[in-house]
């Protein structure tokens, strides 16, 4: 319990804006448990968003697009924008068309490049796009996504984190992979997912297991695009799979549910 605790709380050190002022310990259970508390983190954000609906729908009233901006925005503060780092980083170095080795090196540049900044506005422009069309539609329940999508896109980090190797044998997605414990984060993953499935489809029917369903071919398709152009993950690898995770489900929720 102390290490869940303890993992807890690096989650909110290592993954969102919201400062803990504390040494805490760094070793194998509770880096581990950092990592399969990091689904509870999502669910938390996802909190957090869904009041912001459930508060314009009853007391601000704003139009459905200044909304979709608030939400969108609302998850940048919130993780202080270190997935899209990753995101823009990626798009920096993939689309750069060089060779392995040089691209792994544009990941590591903290410079932003044109294609970075491209990458970065399509993204943005694409989340808020799908997350107005699905308000505008009135969809009943976006209340239940905006919980439910920061949460499956942790998952998927897990899930690409535990099933990948990293390119590098140093910097901290090298560090954090050699520390963790597989077993635990497996049974975290088995767990969160029956238990989401089964509680949504109570709720909203089959339409959650699809969700489920989307992210884990996502995450299999990620997996092995980056193992073909980066040779395996990296720290930014993961942060722009939250992000790429999280757009591809609000589209699959537009397009088909």
């Amino acid at each position: 319990m102390k290490n869940s605790f303890t993992g807890f709380l690096l989650t909110f050190q290592f993954f969102t804006s919201l400062p803990v002022h504390k040494q805490l310990p760094m070793n194998q259970k509770t880096v581990t448990a950092m990592y399969y508390m990091m689904p509870v983190l999502g669910g938390g954000i996802g909190i957090t968003l869904t009041t912001l609906n459930v508060l314009n729908n009853h007391y601000l009233h704003f139009s459905d697009l200044l909304l979709a901006i608030l939400v969108v925005v609302g998850g940048i503060v919130m993780t202080g924008g270190l997935h899209l780092d990753g995101w823009i980083d990626m798009g920096d170095a993939y689309f750069s068309y060089q060779d392995k080795e040089k691209r792994l090196e544009i990941l590591e540049d903290p410079r932003v490049g044109a294609f970075g900044a491209i990458s970065l506005v399509v993204l943005i422009v694409l989340k808020i796009g799908f997350i107005f069309e699905i308000l505008n539609k009135e969809n009943q329940n976006v209340g239940f996504y905006l919980l439910a999508i920061p949460f499956l896109s942790r998952l998927a980090i897990l899930m690409y984190f535990i099933t990948t190797n990293t390119v590098k044998e140093k910097g901290l997605a090298a560090y954090f992979k050699a520390q963790v414990n597989p077993k635990p984060i497996w049974t975290a993953l088995v767990f969160y997912t029956l238990v989401f499935s089964m509680i949504t489809y109570n709720f909203i029917g089959i339409y959650g297991i699809v969700l489920v369903g989307c992210m884990l071919l996502f995450v299999l398709i990620y997996r092995k695009w980056t193992i073909k152009n980066f040779g395996g993950m990296t720290g930014d690898l993961l942060g722009a799979l939250y992000e790429g995770t999280e757009v591809f489900l609000w589209g699959i929720i537009l397009l088909f549910i």
